[in-house]
C-alpha cells in the first residue's frame, strides 16, 4: 500500500509563486501585443485607394461624370435614357441622362431574345425556348425576371405600388435550366450529378478546360501570378464586359483583385443591383478560388449565346474577388483536406474572425485584407453576396454569432441565432443548395461531423463565431450574404475541379439572379432630386439599409404585403404599404417632403433605432466602459483565439 504523507505536497505553489507566475503571463501577453503592433505598423499595406487597372478609382463606379463618351451597348445608352429622374449631364461634349425610368428606357436588351421589346417565344412563358442551336431551353418559374412595362419610373406616382411588368407573366427560367456549355464526351462522370430527366444534362460532358479559341482556362490551381495573368487577359479580351480593379493589398503586398462582369463594367447602372462573390478568405480553402475564375470565363464566353446570361449581365453588375487571402494560398498545399496551413493571413489572423461584430466587441486588430473589404463594401451598395469556403458542404446563413456564444470554446450543438429576414436567408440558402446535386442531400462529409437538413444551416446553430464577414455585410450595410461551403476537402486534387465546377455552376448563376427579387426603387424629394443616405426599414424587420447617391434602394423579399419606413434628415418620415409578388420585382418610388412647416419651425426628426449601422461603419474599437479587467479579459480572449483559431 502506498504510504500517505501528512505533509503538504512540495509541489503546492505558495501565494507568492502564483503572483510571480501571473506577472510572467501578463508581461508575456503585453510583449506579444507590442510585437504585433510594431509589425502591423511596419507591414501596413497601402489601402488608401481602390484602383482599376487603368489607374482610376473605385469612385468612378458611381461617377457622375464618366470618362467614356458612351455606355456599354444595350445598357444605359443615350437611346434608352430618360430625363425624368435626374438632370442630364454633360459628358465629352454630349448630353445624356444617368437615369432610368421612362418608356424609352425599357430597351430590348432587358429581355433575352427580344427584338423591339417583343419577347421571344418561350422566354418567360410556359413554352420551350429558342430553337437556335446551342441555346439552352428555358421552362418553368424559378427566377424572378423583369417584364415589359409602360415605364419604370413615374415622378407623379410617389408612394404608389408599381411592379415592373404585368402580374401573371411566368418567370424566365425553371428548375430545368442548364446553362449552355461546350462539352467533351471524354468526361463520363456526369450521371452521378444529374437525373436522366434532363436530356441536356444527361448528355453533358466537360473537358479539362473551357475553350473559346485562344481564350482557355485549365482546370488546375492558379497561383497569384497565373491568376493575375488570367484576369488581365480576360479584361483585355472582353473590355465591354469586364473591368479589373484592386481593392487593396495583402500583408505581403499582393493585390486583392476584383473583376466586374457586366454589360456596364465601368459604370454603375442606375436602378440595377451590384452583387458580389468573395472566395479564398481562408487561403487553404481553394475550390472557390478556382470556381470564380471559371465563373468569369463562363459568363463572358456565354454572353452572346446564352439568353439568360445576357439578361443577367445586362441587368446586374457582378463583382468577383477570387482570392481575399492570396498570401495564405501561396503556402497552402494541394491535397491537404484538413489542417490550418495557409488558412490565416501572413500575420496569422483568421480573416473570418476579423470584422466588427454586432453581438460582441471584437478587439482583434484589423488586417489589410479585411480593412480593404470593409472599405469596398462602404463604397458600393451591394444587394447580395456569397462567401465561398471549403471543408464542408452546406449553405450557411446569418447570424453567425449569438449573445450567448463562448469567445473561446466552439460547440457544434448551439441554438440558432435568427435574423429578422430569416425567411429570405433560408430561401437564398435553399436556392443554392437545391440547384446543387450533392449539397441538397445534406449528408455529413464524414463520421463525427454534422449533417444538414436540405443542405442549409443557420451559422450560429452550426457553431457560433465572432467577427464573421456575413454578419458584418448584413448588419452594417444591409447586404444579404450567405456562406457557401463547397467541398468536404479544403484543398482537393486539381483532378476533381471539373466535378466541382459542374456541381456548382448552376447554383452560382441562379443565386446571383435572386438580387432581382423583392422590392426596389428610388427615394426623391419634391423636385425629383435623389435623396442620398435615406434610412429605410421594412417594418418588423429591424435591419435597415440606405439609399445610394442616386436615391436607389433594393431589398430582397419573398411574396407578401409589407410596410416600408423611410427616414432622412430634413424630411418628414414616411410609411408606405407595398406588395411583393413571385413573378417579378416590385418597383416602389418614394417622394419625401421637407420637414419645414409654413410657420418657419422644423418638425423634430423622429428617432428610429434598429440594427442598422451608418455608412462608414465603425472599425473595431476597445470597450471604453469596461474598465481594465474587461480590457484584460478581451485581450486574453483575443490572444487565445489567435493561437487556437
Amino acid at each position: 500500500m502506498r504510504k500517505v504523507s501528512t505533509k503538504r505536497s512540495q509541489h503546492t505553489m505558495k501565494p507568492s509563486s502564483w503572483y510571480a507566475s501571473t506577472l510572467v503571463v501578463v508581461f508575456l501577453y503585453l510583449y506579444v501585443l507590442a510585437v504585433q503592433y510594431i509589425r502591423a505598423e511596419e507591414l501596413q499595406a497601402d489601402r488608401s485607394h481602390i484602383t482599376f487597372e487603368d489607374g482610376t478609382g473605385v469612385d468612378s463606379l458611381y461617377s457622375e461624370y464618366p470618362s467614356s463618351s458612351a455606355r456599354s451597348s444595350g445598357v444605359g445608352s443615350i437611346s434608352d435614357a430618360s430625363p425624368s429622374l435626374y438632370a442630364s449631364e454633360y459628358q465629352s461634349g454630349s448630353l445624356h441622362s444617368v437615369a432610368v425610368g421612362s418608356v424609352p428606357d425599357v430597351s430590348s436588351s432587358l429581355y433575352p431574345g427580344s427584338v423591339d421589346g417583343t419577347r421571344e417565344v418561350g422566354i418567360g412563358s410556359s413554352s420551350t425556348a429558342s430553337e437556335t442551336q446551342g441555346v439552352t431551353s428555358y421552362v418553368g418559374d424559378a427566377i424572378p425576371y423583369p417584364s415589359v412595362s409602360t415605364g419604370l419610373y413615374n415622378p407623379d406616382s410617389s408612394g404608389s405600388v408599381r411592379a415592373v411588368g404585368s402580374v401573371g407573366l411566368d418567370r424566365a427560367v425553371g428548375n430545368n435550366y442548364r446553362p449552355g456549355y461546350s462539352y467533351d464526351p471524354s468526361y463520363n462522370n456526369q450521371n452521378q450529378f444529374y437525373s436522366g430527366g434532363d436530356s441536356l444534362a444527361a448528355a453533358a460532358n466537360i473537358n479539362s478546360h473551357h475553350q473559346d479559341g485562344s481564350y482557355t482556362l485549365d482546370f488546375k490551381y492558379h497561383n497569384y501570378d497565373k491568376l493575375t495573368k488570367f484576369l488581365r487577359s480576360t479584361s483585355s479580351k472582353f473590355p465591354n464586359l469586364t473591368a479589373l480593379y484592386s481593392i487593396g493589398k495583402s500583408v505581403q503586398g499582393r493585390d486583392l483583385w476584383v473583376m466586374v462582369v457586366s454589360a456596364s463594367p465601368y459604370e454603375h447602372m442606375i436602378g440595377k443591383p451590384d452583387v458580389k462573390y468573395v472566395a479564398n478568405m481562408h487561403g487553404n480553402e481553394a475550390v472557390g478560388r478556382e470556381l470564380m475564375l471559371h465563373l468569369i470565363h463562363y459568363l463572358v464566353t456565354s454572353y452572346s449565346s446564352d439568353s439568360y446570361i445576357k439578361w443577367l449581365l445586362d441587368n446586374t453588375r457582378i463583382h468577383i474577388l477570387p482570392s481575399m487571402n492570396p498570401d495564405g494560398f501561396e503556402v497552402a498545399r494541394e491535397g491537404q483536406c484538413d489542417g490550418g496551413q495557409g488558412r490565416y493571413n501572413a500575420r496569422g489572423f483568421d480573416l473570418n474572425r476579423n470584422f466588427p461584430d454586432y453581438f460582441k466587441q471584437n478587439n482583434k486588430r484589423g488586417q489589410p485584407e479585411t480593412d480593404a473589404v470593409k472599405e469596398w463594401v462602404s463604397k458600393i451598395q451591394f444587394v447580395l453576396s456569397g462567401g465561398l469556403h471549403g471543408g464542408a458542404l452546406v449553405a450557411s446563413y446569418p447570424f453567425d454569432n449569438t449573445p450567448n456564444a463562448s469567445p473561446v470554446f466552439h460547440s457544434y450543438s448551439s441554438v440558432p441565432s435568427l435574423t429578422p429576414d430569416d425567411d429570405v436567408f433560408k430561401h437564398l440558402a435553399l436556392t443554392y443548395s437545391n440547384n446543387h446535386p450533392v449539397m441538397s442531400h445534406g449528408k455529413a462529409c464524414k463520421a463525427g461531423t454534422p449533417s444538414f437538413n436540405q443542405g442549409i444551416t443557420n451559422g450560429a446553430a452550426w457553431y457560433p463565431l465572432t467577427g464573421g464577414m456575413q454578419d458584418f455585410n448584413y448588419v452594417w450595410y444591409g447586404c444579404m450574404e450567405i456562406t457557401l461551403e463547397l467541398s468536404c476537402c479544403k484543398y482537393p486534387p486539381a483532378s476533381e475541379l471539373p466535378k466541382f465546377w459542374e456541381q456548382n455552376r448552376m447554383s452560382l448563376v441562379k443565386f446571383l439572379a435572386e438580387a432581382h427579387r423583392g422590392v426596389h426603387g428610388f427615394v426623391m424629394d419634391e423636385n425629383g432630386n435623389p435623396v442620398e443616405k435615406a434610412s429605410l426599414k421594412v417594418k418588423s424587420r429591424d435591419v435597415g439599409f440606405q439609399t445610394t447617391k442616386y436615391g436607389e434602394f433594393w431589398r430582397i423579399l419573398l411574396p407578401g404585403i409589407y410596410k416600408l419606413e423611410v427616414y432622412a434628415d430634413g424630411y418628414l418620415p414616411r410609411e408606405l404599404d407595398f406588395m411583393v409578388v413571385e413573378q417579378h420585382p416590385t418597383l416602389l418610388n418614394v417622394t419625401l417632403h421637407p420637414a419645414k412647416r409654413q410657420d418657419g419651425y422644423y418638425r423634430p426628426q423622429q428617432q428610429h433605432g434598429y440594427y442598422h449601422h451608418p455608412q462608414g461603419a465603425p472599425v473595431n474599437k476597445p470597450n471604453e466602459n469596461g474598465g481594465i479587467l474587461s480590457s484584460i479579459s478581451n485581450g486574453f480572449n483575443n490572444f487565445v483565439n489567435n493561437i487556437f483559431g
